[in-house]
């Protein structure tokens, strides 16, 4: 049997399987068990960050007390390891029996995990019609398929709800989700949070710590959280204070109104910031002075949510996308 302490990766890959042991205090007779079996590649992990970056190939997962670390809370950690397909087990109920545990790990695979930083990604524009809704459904469903970690999308309508026209008229209300009478529906593992503008001016105006409490909440169990913004609306300003993690991508179409409403909001939203023009149709719009991003004018793709409108804005958040989840 082989340890490795850290967050090293360089376990011998032959070895049957690969067991990671998270906890800051672990338990001598799981350390034993451990020892006393052969074709064995263990790691230890003391944290909730530590044990994420090391789920990649990891068949067994025996879990003690963790030191949480902001940007991977205890709530993330156990969400990508429900979505992983990987066998957990603490630390008491492996000592009860170790030999089962290692059997019924030898018949299950494990899923590649990887550890990404939380992010808040605002899609904003005072202008409607630009494609912020689309893409932030595209990218919340690529990164979930494709990392397997959490996601949240949450809407700030002052009208009609857009989540609500394009997936279900059933989705719960992120009012009926803050007065706790349901869950968030998910949609593609996606945690979704519709917003109905004639209902938040009450909520807020009533009981805004409580909505603040469900944004901490949100982003607290989330990897990604995606906001579709409109500035005028009342949570906005709460939402696009700075800090880490935090971007802010200003959609625009090449609508003239568009592209000048979009200019004036990149003087005043927060850095990092990246101007994205959706819906390009000729060489004229892409020669557009400033912009991050182009994306083509293609209904296939808004339709389908193709994953080659969401890649160019998670690079923007994680850098490197592309090449590592295509």
């Amino acid at each position: 049997m082989k340890f490795s302490f850290g967050n090293s990766f360089n376990l011998k890959r032959n070895s049957a399987l690969d067991i990671l042991l998270g906890a800051y205090q672990p338990d001598q007779k799981v350390l034993e068990a451990l020892s006393q079996t052969d074709n064995l590649s263990v790691r230890e992990a003391f944290s909730t960050r530590g044990v994420l970056q090391n789920l990649s190939g990891v068949h067994l997962v025996i879990l003690g007390n963790l030191l949480p670390l902001s940007d991977v809370s205890e709530e993330i950690l156990h969400s990508a390891l429900d979505k992983s397909g990987i066998q957990v087990v603490t630390q008491d109920n492996f000592v009860i029996d170790p030999a089962e545990w290692l059997g019924r790990t030898r018949l299950t695979s494990a899923k590649q995990v990887s550890f990404l930083p939380a992010r808040q990604i605002n899609l904003v524009n005072w202008s409607g019609g630009v494609g912020k809704t689309t893409l932030a459904m595209a990218v919340c469903k690529r990164f979930v398929r494709n990392t397997g970690l959490p996601a949240a999308l949450l809407e700030l309508s002052m009208g009609g709800s857009a989540l609500h026209a394009r997936i279900s008229p059933d989705l719960p209300e992120f009012f009926t989700i803050a007065t706790h009478k349901a869950e968030p529906a998910l949609w593609n593992g996606v945690s979704l949070y519709p917003m109905d503008g004639r209902t938040i001016d009450v909520l807020w105006s009533e009981d805004p710590q409580g909505v603040r409490n469900l944004l901490a909440e949100i982003q607290r169990k989330h990897t990604l959280f995606a906001v579709d913004c409109f500035p005028g609306h009342p949570l906005f300003s709460e939402l696009s204070k700075p800090k880490p993690g935090l971007i802010n991508l200003v959609v625009t179409s090449p609508r003239d109104d568009a592209i000048l409403q979009a200019r004036r909001l990149m003087s005043e939203v927060s850095e990092p910031h990246h101007l994205v023009l959706n819906m390009a149709k000729s060489v004229s719009d892409r020669a557009e002075s400033g912009v991050s991003i182009v994306l083509p004018y293609n209904e296939t793709w808004a339709q389908s949510l193709d994953p080659r409108l969401a890649d160019p804005i998670l690079e923007q958040a994680y850098a490197g996308w592309k090449r590592g989840n295509k």
